[in-house]
């Protein structure tokens, strides 16, 4: 075995690194500047979407219209504010019995958009609040109804044990 191990192995010529170091490539980089041609304008960008048609809303313009309307209730039945994100999750869960008015329309450009009539939009969200409200309601009453039997239940006095001459209670007795 030789006397150095794997990683005690000598350098045996640190004239590579010295090499590599004394290379001077800043130096040698083409000027790119100098030579760059005047950035010419770019040619302003259409809009990617145009003008609705009148009385057509995006999901978010009945969004900020329902907000404006106060109609965003939350799981009590309070006012709130209602978020974009909450018009489309309720756009793509639409009950089949109750689907939600969205349209494909053109807008001025010619790209094709979903959107709702706002007065439909509005119409459905009054209907979904009445149903939501209808359930509320109904639960309240359930509630109340099974508070009221419990209540009645614990007033009932408990019905007191007593002897029957029938039944045989020696096995306990002898337990004790």
């Amino acid at each position: 075995m030789s006397e150095y191990s794997q990683f005690d192995a000598p350098v045996e010529d640190d004239t590579e690194v010295e090499d590599l170091l004394d290379t001077d490539s800043v130096d040698e980089a083409p000027a790119a500047t100098e030579e760059a041609a005047p950035k010419e304008k770019k040619a302003k960008a259409e809009p990617k979407r145009g003008d609705l048609p009148a009385g057509y809303v995006t999901p978010i313009g009945l969004t900020r219209e329902l907000n404006e309307r106060n109609l965003c209730l939350d799981k009590n039945g309070d006012v709130k504010v209602g978020k974009p994100q909450e018009t489309y999750s309720y756009i793509n869960n639409a009950p089949k019995e109750h689907p939600f008015p969205l349209v494909e329309v053109e807008d001025s450009v010619g790209t094709k958009r979903s959107v709702v009539l706002l007065e439909e939009g509005i119409a459905w969200w009054e209907a979904k609040n009445a149903r939501t409200a209808e359930r509320r309601a109904n639960a309240q009453a359930k509630r109340e109804k099974k508070a009221t039997k419990d209540a009645a239940k614990a007033e009932e006095p408990a019905v007191a044990v007593t002897e029957d001459e029938n039944v045989d209670l020696s096995e306990f007795e002898q337990a004790e």
